[in-house]
């Protein structure tokens, strides 16, 4: 083998870390602890065949395994590569293995002959694929990429090359014998699951990264008690089973295969696997075989069982069967294999040491008497012949620096960045020298459970074990040049001291300076958009710890599922729950809704462009400074929910109608009785729990600020107005909006940002949310309560945020320094406002909550007050930026 193409050192994975280099960030923490850090893994797959899936099912059960409490997101490539390029892709690759297996071999050896064909097949797929996947790894924003499928693969080469993408990504070679198409230089880690496979891989693709692990199958498939197995299955346990299974399309000479078996006689019993292909079924039940001798099987759920039961496994092709038949330990004969990847397979198995390849149906039968007899006959199961290597080769993906000793300089060339979305752009293109755009929370936290007040040391000890796994703090913006977005990288490594700050009150001082200060500064543009500010020295062990984040990199949603990742439940549970991987592609909507959609979006634009500018008011005015002032105020939930439910209103209703009797109260002179508010909404049916990016709308509606108007009165004028605004497609259309200027460029973005994005169409800014869990650890130390802050615009010197808890209505009030004076007077109108609204309605019920329809004491999502949110809020309902 030439210097070109010899393989670079193998990651041996699950040796110690001193070969295979450090561990991956989160198996273990800095001081050489073992804390397991959740995830946001996303499996690139692709439903044909079947090993594909398997194989990504296998990943995501280790996942959960390895990092407890990961999300782990799936996306199908050929579904997201276009409408029917899936049903396309497979028919073809039927066509191709049933009736011309001669193009099929064509093809897969031109790829190995040609190495300017190849280049050209894997730059053609992964800029189609690479394409389309980039708006769903935008959406579900994970910390490690792991890929089943050769396309898949492709796509997210190319998205490292072209778009720095900056995540770990591993790539997992589901047949035994690797092909040009299925590694990639540009991964971080490509996997196969012998070591003769390395050399194979090695010139399929020169300079990947290669690593070996066991076979990438579900845990249940492993050796056991042939006897029970047999029994389980519904077999015979006294006689010799030999499973033919095919794959999920049931390809090849199958019932040649199981003919030539039948003819050994009653010592074997024949079980034929025909997955989807009801075709084969129908022929082999023609064969009018009583089941003593064939029993023909559809698709087999309990595999696992149905393998340990076999003496032995007569197979075609070397993928996902194989693979699970040598975790069980069953000897496997390969029949006539299939076109290309399949003779490739049975070659290096039968290299191996671990398959028979058997070509004619009188070799097949010598083949299955030679194991049935002697020591092979026994009813013990042998070992698998693999070592058992449970982690799969994930954690040497998730760290991907080089193994110690590796002095070769790093494989993957990133010179790109990844562009910033449209809606992300536009709040850096609306930032100015004294509008900061910045979003975050303030946390109130208890003393630690071993009794003493949370420290910078503390803080410091938790960033570092969590910022390997959330990408999102480690987003760095980039120049991409005048006429372009500008883009993130993802640094591998953060100091987390860089963004941590500490302030030490004393008596009397509950940090409220301090975080006036904090609001007040700007985020530094040389390192990730983000800092921490911790408070200390307050009463009784308490703490105070301000998060902010640059409006570009997260909204309302992301700021909390960023703040939800550096959280812990108290029992030491899982952060959140694994269960099965769900979808994170954007499945195409129906045409009738599409349709729908677009009247919903025109009616919003002829909103937008009829609607005209806010009104000139006293309280909006160019800020003269940087300088803001944060007020926060509580409301205890049972009382704003009994208020909502007698007003037959939802939450979010009754905390505007009170933000608007308060505005009413501390207004300047001369402001009219209305004020236009812009209003954060989401109506995403995606479920997902984002940590990066903007992905709200937002709907403008004007606030009564009239006194005449009594308390009720005001709640039934907002809520009227709310369901206007959300039933006029006003969202939708802003949402497209927000899209569509990105394609102009950068300095015409900018300028048109600049220009909507100010007091000429808003006068205050008010978002809601309801937090999606309940109690929680930060470091150790409990949280007491969250309180939203927002940013402002140009022009809009008051945001309002209001965060529902579970026991209380969090409201966090940022102002200009020109409006200091009324952020009290505010908090104390706000209080007062729900007060006579009580009031009133006790009059008028005679002391009770009034009837209701019961939709104020549900979540915005629709379920139960105190209920965690699991999902999106249906249509209608609103949720904060």
């Amino acid at each position: 083998m030439s210097a070109t193409t010899r393989p670079a050192p193998p990651l041996a994975v699950g040796e110690s870390t001193a070969t295979v280099g450090a561990e991956a960030p989160g198996s273990g923490t800095p001081d050489g602890g073992t804390e397991p850090i959740a995830r946001r893994v996303l499996v690139v797959s692709a439903n044909i065949g079947g090993g594909h899936d398997a194989t990504g099912r296998a990943l995501a059960e280790r996942v959960s395994v390895l990092w407890p409490g990961s999300r782990v997101g799936w996306v199908d490539t050929l579904d997201v590569m276009g409408r029917g390029v899936g049903r396309s892709f497979r028919r073809t690759y039927r066509t191709n293995v049933a009736a011309t297996p001669w193009l099929y071999e064509f093809f897969w050896a031109s790829i190995w002959r040609h190495r300017w064909f190849a280049t050209a097949s894997k730059w053609f797929t992964g800029a189609w694929a690479g394409r389309r996947l980039a708006p769903v790894i935008e959406g579900f924003d994970p910390d490690l990429i792991v890929s089943t499928y050769p396309l898949g693969s492709a796509g997210l080469a190319w998205l490292r090359r072209r778009r720095g993408l900056g995540v770990p990504v591993g790539a997992w070679v589901c047949d035994f014998a690797p092909h040009p198409s299925w590694v990639y230089a540009d991964l971080d880690l490509d996997l196969v699951v012998h070591p003769a496979a390395l050399p194979v891989a090695a010139v399929a693709a020169p300079g990947v990264r290669l690593g070996v692990c066991a076979p990438p199958v579900l845990d249940r498939f492993h050796p056991g008690d042939r006897a029970e197995a047999a029994r389980r299955a519904g077999l015979d346990p006294t006689r010799a089973a030999v499973v033919v299974a095919c794959g999920s399309y049931g390809f090849g000479h199958v019932e040649e295969a199981i003919q030539a078996l039948v003819g050994i006689g009653d010592a074997v019993q024949v079980v034929a696997v025909c997955g989807h292909n009801e075709r084969l079924v129908a022929r082999l039940g023609a064969l009018r075989l009583p089941a003593t001798r064939l029993l023909v099987r559809r698709w087999v759920d309990d595999m696992p069982t149905l393998l340990r039961a076999a003496r032995l496994v007569v197979t075609n092709a070397g993928g996902a069967t194989a693979l699970e038949a040598w975790a069980t330990g069953t000897p496997i004969v390969m029949y006539r294999p299939i076109a290309a990847h399949g003779v490739a397979n049975a070659a290096l198995m039968s290299a191996a040491g671990l398959a028979e390849t058997a070509s004619s149906p009188n070799a097949l039968v010598a083949s299955v008497r030679s194991r049935l007899v002697g020591r092979q006959a026994t009813d013990r199961t042998t070992a698998a012949a693999h070592p058992h290597l449970p982690d799969l080769g994930l954690p040497a993906v998730a760290d991907t620096r080089a193994p110690a000793g590796d002095t070769r300089p790093p494989a993957v060339r990133r010179p790109a960045s990844w562009p910033l979305r449209s809606q992300d752009a536009f709040f850096l293109h609306v930032q100015s020298k004294t509008v900061a755009q910045h979003i975050g929370t303030v946390l109130a936290l208890g003393p630690r459970t071993d009794g003493r007040a949370l420290t910078a040391a503390d803080l410091t000890a938790l960033l570092a074990r969590r910022l390997p796994v959330i990408a999102t703090l480690r987003r760095r913006l980039v120049d991409r040049g005048r006429w372009r977005r500008p883009g993130w990288v993802v640094d591998r490594y953060v100091d987390p001291a860089d963004h941590l700050d500490e302030v030490t009150v004393g008596p009397g001082d509950d940090g409220g300076a301090a975080l006036d200060r904090f609001w007040s500064q700007p985020l530094a543009a040389d390192r990730p958009l983000w800092r921490i500010l911790l408070i200390s020295g307050l009463p009784d062990g308490r703490t105070r710890v301000a998060v902010k984040l640059h409006h570009c990199l997260a909204d309302g949603m992301s700021v909390i599922g960023v703040i939800g990742r550096l959280l812990d439940r108290p029992d030491g549970a899982a952060r959140t729950v694994p269960g099965t991987p769900e979808p994170a592609a954007i499945a195409p909507p129906e045409r009738g809704e599409t349709v729908r959609q677009l009247r919903l979006a025109a009616r919003g634009l002829a909103r937008l462009a009829t609607q005209g500018p806010a009104p000139a008011t006293g309280f909006n005015r160019p800020a003269g400074s940087p300088e803001r002032r944060l007020v926060t105020a509580t409301l205890p939930a049972a009382e704003v929910l009994r208020a909502a439910r007698a007003c037959r209103a939802h939450a979010s209703d009754l905390m505007l109608a009170l933000t608007a009797a308060a505005l009413g109260v501390v207004q300047p002179a001369g402001t009219p009785p209305r004020l236009r508010a812009m209003f954060a909404v989401s109506r995403n049916p995606r479920r997902r729990a984002p940590t990066q990016g903007n992905w709200t709308g937002a709907v403008t509606l004007d606030l009564p600020l009239g006194r005449r108007l009594s308390a009720r009165d005001r709640v039934a004028a907002v809520r009227h107005s709310l369901r206007t605004a959300l039933d006029s497609g006003e969202a939708e259309a802003a949402g497209l909006v927000m899209r569509a200027m990105g394609v102009l460029p950068t300095p015409l973005h900018a300028a048109f940002a600049r220009r909507v994005y100010t007091s000429r169409h808003q006068n205050v800014i008010v978002s809601y949310m309801a937090l999606p869990w309940d109690i929680r650890l930060l470091a150790g130390a409990p949280l007491l309560a969250p309180t939203p802050v927002v940013a402002l615009a140009e022009g809009v010197p008051l945001g309002i945020g209001v965060l529902r808890c579970r026991r209380t209505f969090e409201i966090g009030v940022l102002m200009d320094e020109s409006l200091a004076d009324t952020g009290d007077a505010f908090v104390t109108a706000l209080r007062a406002g729900l007060a006579e609204l009580l009031h009133e309605i006790d009059v008028d019920a005679g002391g009770g909550s009034g009837p209701g329809d019961g939709s104020a004491d549900r979540a915005p999502d629709g379920e139960p007050a105190g209920q965690r949110r699991t999902g999106p809020a249906p249509p209608g309902v609103p949720r904060c930026a």
